[in-house]
């Protein structure tokens, strides 16, 4: 029998179309040292008529700063030196590959950012910590649409915004006819814009009745928490949100000891969205496998 060759495969991967990084708005320049910003996003007008009674009509509002630090995107990789394959490139095109589902789960849990050591940091925002969570109780995937956008509607005085699911929930909308694919983009039938990826699972928020975020916070990312079989899966929406993932920095050595070569690429990365317009609810579709 002979001896298979070694080769490295194209993947033939295409862009994820509709995901976090494509979706998302750019982060401003500089970003890499992370943002702070004034959430201005719930800040509504006042109408009155010509002659108002009341003298209270016109109240001050005033604006959230909100901060988010960046978090680091690795992939390593290590292959014996007999293989002929190119660790550094498996490195580089598994972190192409899969930046924008680790960044968006990041989104929804903040796991990462949260076990942060650093003194000056007490995490980031998340979906799961900052949603307000408007419950289960709706009679189809219409209905819980329905009640996501009107009540970012108010919050945000009509403003447009994004829906965040996964493909369970994407499929779902989709057969009811209630998603519109528009060049590369999806949206619903009302105009809010749509961000698909398995990143956001349709894990609850956290203390909700659904939630099983995990406690140990030294516990692998990603590795807890997700929806189990039959569980409810949540969807969520927000006014504006902005990704971005930096250029990459790679470290690789050769063990001749054991002739194994390695690879590691690494790159800082940061998402960011309007938290006082954050809403959660149930969608209506189970966790189907």
């Amino acid at each position: 029998m002979a001896t298979p060759i070694p080769v490295e495969l194209d993947r033939c991967t295409p862009a994820v179309v509709g995901g976090l990084l494509q979706g998302a708005c750019p982060l401003p320049q500089g970003w890499e040292r992370g943002i702070s910003f004034q959430d201005t996003a719930c800040l509504l007008p006042t109408v009155m008529g010509e002659c108002p009674t009341c003298s209270d009509l016109k109240p001050t509002q005033r604006a959230s700063t909100e901060t988010f630090h960046p978090v680091s995107l690795i992939t390593a990789f290590a292959c014996s030196t007999f293989g002929g394959i190119d660790v550094q490139q498996v490195a580089v095109e598994t972190l192409d590959e899969t930046a924008d589902y680790a960044l968006a789960r990041e989104m929804l849990t903040g796991q990462a950012a949260l076990r942060d050591a650093s003194p000056d940091h007490e995490g980031n925002p998340s979906l799961q910590t900052h949603a307000t969570d408007l419950g289960t109780a709706f009679t189809s995937p219409v209905a819980a649409l329905g009640c996501l956008e009107q009540t970012l509607a108010d919050a945000t005085g009509g403003r447009n915004g994004y829906l965040l699911i996964g493909p369970e929930i994407a499929l779902a909308l989709s057969e009811l006819s209630l998603l519109i694919r528009e060049g590369g983009r999806l949206i619903t039938i009302t105009g809010t814009r749509v961000i698909v990826t398995g990143g956001f699972d349709g894990r609850a928020p956290i203390d909700s009745p659904e939630d099983e975020s995990p406690a140990d916070p030294c516990e692998p990312w990603n590795s807890t928490g997700a929806p189990e079989l039959g569980d409810e899966l949540y969807m969520y929406a927000t006014a504006s949100v902005w990704a971005g993932v930096g250029p990459g920095v790679m470290r690789s050595d050769v063990n001749r000891a054991n002739n194994t070569a390695a690879a590691r690429e690494e790159r800082g990365a940061l998402t960011a969205f309007t938290t006082c317009a954050t809403f959660a609810a149930g969608s209506g579709v189970a966790k189907a496998c």
